[in-house]
């Protein structure tokens, strides 16, 4: 079996990795696997770790990682396949392959590909909830809301606040206020609600808290900037919804986020 893991959702993308290690680990230990970074070997290291039988184990399992820094290796794919010896198994890993390459087209077609994308904002909560209770803690779906409201949607980042906070026991919003900060990204989304919601005091009291924790102003003019461009797309989006500004483009995070300013 040769697989090929691929996307953005780092999170889900190692946990699938690490999956398929442990597997092969728990059949026949740590000789059973051999692993490789492509941009620092050859194609031809790999094609011969591939086509050589596992050694005093039944099977072996080799993980490729940095696939799309190595030209020559992408090119022999239909190769690497054709080449896999019996008792062998392969992982190709890289986040971020180009569609655009026929190399694309034969990992989708000879190997078994599976794209990990980021789950949508909507999806977070409920799988927040899960996540704290396989951590023998309790989070609740408003408190869960809450946390990718004020760290942001990414899946590995959250995974690590939760980790964090199920030490101290149940996560509550009080828990998340004391023992997370708050991303730049949603910070400036709610200088923003603040400002347009005509809320002054609001959007310097934001404004403030960021340069007490050494937020430069130039870097959040650069933010301000780049969400008054995804707001602008959003307000003459057509239709008005987060799959359109999606497919312009921007995060599902961003793109909620952006609809709801849209609305002052």
């Amino acid at each position: 079996m040769i697989w090929t893991l691929t996307g953005k959702n780092s999170f889900a993308l190692q946990a699938e990795l690490r999956s398929l290690i442990t597997q092969v680990q728990d059949e026949v230990g740590d000789l059973g696997i051999e692993r490789f970074d492509a941009s620092e070997v050859d194609a031809t290291t790999v094609l011969q770790a591939v086509q050589s039988l596992p050694f005093l184990v039944a099977k072996k399992l080799v993980v490729v990682s940095s696939l799309q820094s190595n030209a020559e290796l992408l090119d022999r794919i239909a190769e690497l396949v054709d080449r896999t010896a019996d008792g062998v198994e392969v992982v190709l890993v890289e986040p971020a392959l180009d569609k655009r390459k026929s190399s694309y087209r034969d990992l989708k077609k000879l190997t078994n590909l599976t794209e990990f994308n980021e789950p949508s904002p909507q999806e977070l909560p409920g799988w927040l909830v899960a996540y704290a209770k396989e951590q023998g803690s309790t989070l609740s779906s408003q408190d869960a809301s809450y946390l990718v409201e004020r760290v942001g949607a990414n899946q590995q980042q959250l995974a690590r606040e939760v980790e964090k906070l199920a030490l101290a026991g149940d996560i509550t919003k009080e828990s998340i206020n004391a023992l997370t900060e708050q991303s730049v990204q949603s910070t400036i989304f709610s200088l923003l609600d603040a400002a347009f919601s005509g809320n002054s005091e609001r959007a310097l009291a934001v404004y403030r808290e960021q340069r007490r924790a050494r937020v430069e102003p130039q870097y959040i003019l650069v933010m301000l900037t780049w969400q008054l461009t995804n707001l602008t797309q959003a307000v003459y989006a057509d239709p008005q919804t987060e799959s359109t500004l999606i497919t312009a483009g921007q995060s599902p995070f961003t793109a909620r986020k952006s609809l709801q300013l849209a609305k002052h």
